[in-house]
Order: structure tokens, then C-alpha cells, then sequence
């Protein structure tokens, strides 16, 4: 079992200390996958646009707006994997667990978006693509920090239960709020 927690790619991770290599390997897997996303929403929309009056406006529309997206969408890319990856070490570090600098979580994070190809498969691929990284950046975390594999499970799954927490509170107070509103008279 010890194996599987500490694979050799993870702890070989850290054999380097660029990181820019980790992080556009990361940009472009998400990039490319998130292109491939957008252009085959366009294909399926076409039939559509067709029986449209304006279709020949919407299309064009369509084929320019993927190729604004193409072209801009990686900075929002590579600004989600800096901040994510600062939160993610942010909570190793409150767990224990950060052993390396914020140049190995990142590193780590970045490897971990390689199954982000997996989104262009229609219903489940984000689910898979989705527990695939959480478990990449798990052990990811673990053999890269040298530390327990719990640490970095905390580390990852609390900000997501965080996030969930803050959100229910919101929607509660938003139906409470309409709740409340429409009870007076």
C-alpha cells in the first residue's frame, strides 16, 4: 500500500525547481481541453443556427467568440492554477503537511490537470476528469511533501467543504430572506 501512497513520479517532482514547465503542461492540458469544449458546442449548435433567420450573423459570432476564447481563455487558466494551488498549500500548511515550498504544490497541482482531457467525453468525462485530479493531487501532495497522506487529503477536501459550507449558508439566507418577504402582508 505504501507503493501506491508515494509513486515515483510525484517524488521525482521535486528533482526540479521550474516551475514553469509543471505550470504551462497544466495551462495547456486545461487550455487545449476547454478549447475542444467550446468548438464542439459550437458544431452541435450549428444544425440550430441554421433554421434561424439570422444564422449567418449568430455563426459568425460564434466562430469569433471561440477564436477571442482561444486565444485570451489561458490567462484565467493559469491565474485558477496559482490561486488553487495557493489555497491548497495554504491548507497543507495548516494541516502540517507543507514540508516543500509553494513551488512544489504548484508543481504538483499542475501535473494533476492532466486528466482535464478527459472533459471532452459527453456526461461523464468531468466526473471522471474531476476525481482523477482530487486523487492525482492527493497522493501528488503526499509524495511530493513527504508527508501523511491524511494531511493532504485535508488539505485538499477542506476547502472544497468549506466552499460548500459558505455557499448553503448564502442560499439559506437568500431563502429565508424570499421566505420572510413573502409572508408579510
Amino acid at each position: 500500500m505504501r507503493v501506491f501512497a508515494r509513486p515515483s513520479f510525484f517524488d521525482s517532482v521535486g528533482n526540479s525547481q521550474e516551475l514553469s514547465p509543471a505550470l504551462l503542461f497544466g495551462v495547456l492540458v486545461v487550455w487545449i481541453s476547454t478549447i475542444i469544449i467550446e468548438a464542439l458546442l459550437l458544431i452541435f449548435q450549428a444544425p440550430f443556427l441554421l433554421i434561424m433567420p439570422q444564422a449567418g450573423i449568430v455563426g459568425a459570432f460564434g466562430v469569433v467568440g471561440l477564436a477571442c476564447f482561444s486565444l485570451f481563455s489561458w490567462l484565467p487558466v493559469l491565474l485558477g492554477i496559482l490561486i488553487y494551488g495557493l489555497i491548497i498549500h495554504l491548507f497543507l500548511m495548516l494541516f502540517g503537511g507543507a514540508n516543500q515550498g509553494l513551488r512544489m504544490t504548484l508543481r504538483v497541482i499542475s501535473y494533476a490537470c492532466a486528466p482535464q482531457i478527459f472533459i471532452v467525453v459527453p456526461l461523464a468525462g468531468s466526473c471522471i476528469a474531476g476525481i482523477w485530479m482530487l486523487i492525482l493531487e492527493i497522493i501528488g501532495l503526499a509524495a511530493a511533501h513527504r508527508t501523511d497522506t491524511w494531511r493532504a487529503v485535508l488539505a485538499i477536501l477542506a476547502p472544497i467543504i468549506l466552499f460548500a459550507c459558505v455557499v448553503a449558508i448564502f442560499y439559506g439566507a437568500v431563502i429565508a430572506a424570499i421566505i420572510s418577504g413573502l409572508q408579510r402582508p
